[in-house]
């Protein structure tokens, strides 16, 4: 007989997890130390909701499940935020958090995760895809499998489990554990709806979101552009889901987009949408009028497909790449005629001006960044008027090396899934830009990656303020109430303390010297960006209205 932390550990392993990260505490020790000793490394984080990113980070990375643990109580509610952010993001991750022991329900307890107090397993329901209460151990593995089954499923996502002290101390003749294997799931019936209204329509158009780079259906993208010679554009999240340089593609859409894509989603009779839910920061600059008469909606979540735009909507379920496949498979035989009738658009015209400022533009230095990083490295940027100007100005090379998301958008993430990218790719340039106040909220996470010697580098734009909420309540309200940090931050002194390399670049030629030196070093490095606080972010599209 074994412990249902012994039968975790070894089904977590099984499943190819070679990292967890969390915060160790009390109730969750027996599955966090029985992890260990199964092979896992683990890595501990300076605050829970980092590790949670961390994790899907990992996910991201891998394409395998992801595992982050917390303590009961607020170890657990700690957590709820990367969980969320996980599912806005389809990432395959299993949350763990601890309970005090069944036993002893009823009695009043420190970090209470019961329903007397913090009930860990009703909070995470609406953040998760599914989370439960182990009560016993001869019920976990029906639990496990569940959950697991639902997280690595065509929809992927994150679940809960919450696991007393002495269930997971628990002993158990027989756990029957099955480990998912993926089917294809094809939308057959409705892919085969797909071509005839491709030949009728004049002016295609291919959308392409972050779901593109979550199923890594970039090469598919592209044999679908090239064969019908359809435009494609992205949406914010979607950015980097084909070469900034093809021909077929013309920009980024929505906020921190390119008017001339804002212009041809106004003008197209059929949008082809590929992974993406088409938020507000991708079709904020769509008139109503101009919706599409006919919509193909690539997306495994049919929660608000044909919802958004006044088209006639045919969803495509499943996973993206699969079906991608299939549509390719039968594409060839109707290429000759599709082409004649699709007809290419003149190349984009990539220039945008750049602003004249009296310092630093954070414009000006993303324009150029990629050409001093080497061409397999992954960049991670974080929510705020930074990551927007990326998603303007920042020349991707790499399909799939772009992760930006604009939709749950909670600051800091992108600090905590850099980590756990490189945790799981060590040998790929992992690069992380993040804002002040990002950094002010999670940076101590740098800790982390100088204690487990992952060399990721971290750009730190400082403009000495919450530059995005600033410059929108600026603009419609006429205050910047709560937007200004009174004592600015010294980001390179703060990442010194916590062990890293560090470098202020107040110019171009510093900034390069500074990154350019970061990637030898093969050391964790913040480079702190001091950027003009006067510089107009890509995001005026996006309103506050206070009426």
């Amino acid at each position: 007989m074994r412990t249902v932390a012994d039968y975790l550990a070894e089904a977590l392993r099984n499943l190819g997890v070679t990292h967890v990260f969390g915060i160790i505490g009390k109730s969750i020790c027996p599955a966090a130390l029985k992890m260990v000793d199964y092979g896992l490394e683990f890595i501990p984080g300076r605050h829970e909701s980092s590790s949670g990113f961390a994790a899907s980070g990992y996910a991201l990375q891998t394409g395998r499940l992801g595992v982050a643990f917390a303590t009961s109580g607020p170890g657990g509610t700690n957590l709820l935020t990367a969980a969320a952010h996980a599912k806005a993001n389809n990432l395959p991750v299993l949350f763990i958090t601890g309970h005090q022991s069944i036993q002893e329900l009823g009695l009043p307890q420190c970090q209470d995760s019961s329903s007397y107090l913090a009930d860990l397993a009703e909070m995470f329901r609406p953040a998760t895809l599914f989370s439960k209460l182990v009560e016993r151990g001869d019920h976990f593995a029906t639990l496990f499998n569940h959950a697991i089954s639902i997280a690595l499923g065509p929809n992927k996502g994150p679940v809960h489990l919450c696991l007393p002290f002495d269930v997971q101390t628990e002993l158990v003749e027989q756990c029957r554990i099955i480990l998912p294997e993926p089917e294809p799931m094809i939308s057959v019936t409705n892919l085969n709806r797909v071509l005839p209204l491709i030949q009728q329509s004049k002016h295609p158009l291919i959308i392409a979101g972050k779901g593109v780079g979550r199923a890594h259906a970039h090469d598919e993208l592209l044999q679908l552009a090239e064969l019908l010679h359809i435009p494609v554009i992205t949406s914010p999240g979607g950015k980097g889901a084909i070469a900034w340089n093809h021909p077929l593609y013309h920009g980024p859409c929505g906020v921190g987009g390119f008017p001339h894509a804002d212009d041809l989603m106004n003008q197209s009779d059929l949008y082809i949408v590929l992974g993406s839910r088409l938020s507000d920061m991708t079709i904020c600059n769509l008139k109503p009028e101009n919706h599409p008469a006919h919509l193909i909606q690539f997306d495994s979540d049919p929660t608000f497909v044909g919802k958004i735009l006044n088209s006639q909507t045919l969803h495509i379920s499943g996973d993206l790449k699969d079906n991608m496949n299939h549509l390719l498979g039968n594409l060839t035989e109707h290429t000759i005629q599709l082409q004649a009738v699709n007809r290419a658009l003149p190349p984009a015209d990539y220039f945008l001006p750049l602003p004249e400022l009296s310092q630093l533009s954070l414009a000006s230095v993303l324009e150029n960044m990629s050409d001093i990083l080497p061409y397999d490295h992954t960049l991670f940027v974080d929510d705020g008027s930074h990551g927007f100007h990326a998603v303007q100005r920042y020349k991707v090379k790499k399909p799939g090396s772009f992760v930006f998301d604009a939709y749950f958008a909670c600051m800091g993430n992108a600090i905590g899934m850099a980590i756990g990218a490189k945790a799981a790719a060590p040998e790929e340039t992992i690069v992380c830009i993040t804002g002040d106040g990002c950094f002010m909220m999670l940076g101590t996470e740098i800790n982390t990656a100088v204690c487990n010697q992952l060399p990721v580098i971290f750009i730190v734009v400082n403009n000495k303020q919450l530059d995005m909420a600033l410059k929108g309540m600026q603009k419609t309200t006429g205050r910047i109430d709560g937007t200004l940090f009174e004592v600015p931050m010294d980001a390179a002194k703060f990442a010194e303390s916590l062990g890293a390399v560090a470098f202020r670049a107040e110019t171009h030629a510093e900034f390069t010297i500074a990154l350019k030196e970061a990637q030898q070093l093969n050391q964790v490095t913040v480079i702190e960006l001091l950027t003009d606080r006067d510089e107009i972010p890509p995001t005026a599209h996006r309103t506050l209205n206070l009426n």
